[in-house]
This record gives structure tokens, sequence and C-alpha cells, in this order.
């Protein structure tokens, strides 16, 4: 009778321990998940400042060429 008790104690307990590993994996993908978007939000937004720095600095060199242009007129 102890012996059928504890074996179904031990039963639960590895059906539970099976279901918080299953948890704890699931909720690991989803931090992952998680992750890597917000990387490669990080990314976009590195890329986008370095675009707009590269045209600010376009823009800065054409206004100063036509800054010449004027002045020698």
């Amino acid at each position: 009778m102890q012996d059928k008790k504890l074996q179904d104690t031990l039963e639960r307990a590895q059906a539970t321990a099976t279901k918080a590993v299953k948890i704890s994996l699931i909720a690991c993908c989803v931090i992952i998940i998680f992750a890597a978007l917000s990387l490669w939000v990080l990314l976009n937004r590195i890329t986008a400042t370095a675009n707009l720095v590269i045209m600010q600095k376009e823009y800065e060199m054409s206004v100063e060429n036509v800054e010449k242009h004027y002045n020698e007129k």
C-alpha cells in the first residue's frame, strides 16, 4: 500500500517536473525571440542614424558648393 502511494507520489512529482521544464523552455524561447527583436531594432536605429549623418554631410557639402558659386559671382 505504501509502495503504491510512494509510486503515485513519484509519478506526480515526475509529471510536475516535466511540465516545469517544458514551461521554462518555452519561456527561454520567448525571451530569445524578444532579445533578437530588440537587437534587430537596435541595429536598424544605428543604421538609420549612420545614414542620416551621411546625408547631413552631403547636404553640408552641397550648401558649401552653392555658397562658393554664389560668392564667385
